[in-house]
């Protein structure tokens, strides 16, 4: 049997498409207390944010 290559095109295409609606889907999958991965992601990085801060606020000690 021959390979035509009519059937072969799109391919890559779809296989793109399943591959990244599978990560969206796990993105906005809840994980624990009915938050998603982005945002506890978003509340992780706002609490890092905060906290850098607060650090690049105090003043200098001197010696």
């Amino acid at each position: 049997m021959r390979f035509n290559r009519k059937h072969g095109r799109g391919q890559a295409s779809v296989e793109y498409l399943v591959v990244c609606g599978a990560l969206i889907a796990a993105l906005l999958t809840p994980v624990s207390n009915n938050q998603n991965v982005l945002e506890i992601s978003a509340d992780t990085l706002t609490d890092w944010y905060t906290a850098f801060a607060y650090s690049k606020s105090l003043s200098i000690l001197p010696n």
